[in-house]
């Protein structure tokens, strides 16, 4: 009867074990995919509020100098990505032919799943990125521009609530020289479209 306890008793002891062993798995299991799922959504809530909030800069190219500008006429008073965004200077407003300049606000992106899709290396239209690529939603894909002595392809697109809208995202090889280059108004010249 002796020997029966003692079975029993390891086999309560084991069953125990193993209960608590089996909660501690789910609780790492838990942890990881808390980690895995909340913060790529603070982080692009976190950018967002830093891009808002940045100042802008105004760029002049000296090589466009005689050349009639659309988009935005004037620097704008609102000196914050929020604020310009919120205003109705980067309306598009009139059509872009080759050889147009336009001024653009431009930022920067890179192949990090909280700024991109699931396929962040894989542009919307089907290319790899790389250096020269740029997302707009007013350009058709395969649209050469020229930023300073930068030329880009129109490769990719950006998020559907900057449709309509004089905006550019420049890709970076890493979230570090996007949040680099920050956000500022261009000019770019169209130099061939599609």
């Amino acid at each position: 009867m002796r020997d029966f306890d003692h079975r029993h008793t390891l086999a309560l002891v084991h069953q125990d074990w193993t209960v608590w062993w089996d909660m501690l798995q789910l609780a790492v299991l838990f942890i990881f995919l808390s980690i895995q799922l909340w913060p790529a959504k603070a982080l692009a809530f976190t950018n967002d509020v830093e891009l808002s909030h940045l100042t802008l800069i105004f760029v002049r190219d000296p090589t466009l100098s005689d050349r009639a500008v659309v988009g935005i006429e004037a620097f704008p008073r609102e000196r914050t990505v929020a604020g310009i965004l919120a205003a109705p200077y980067l309306a598009v407003n009139a059509s872009v032919t080759e050889g147009s300049v336009v001024r653009v606000l431009a930022t920067a992106y890179s192949s990090t799943s909280h700024e991109t899709d699931a396929s962040p290396f894989i542009t919307a239209s089907g290319s790899r990125v790389g250096s020269g690529t740029m997302a707009a939603n007013f350009l058709p894909f395969g649209t050469k521009v020229r930023i300073g002595q930068n030329m880009y392809t129109i490769s990719d697109r950006l998020n559907s609530r900057y449709d309509e809208l004089f905006v550019v995202d420049v890709w970076q090889p890493n979230r570090r020289a996007a949040l680099l280059f920050g956000a500022r108004i261009v000019e770019m010249e169209i130099v061939a479209l599609p």
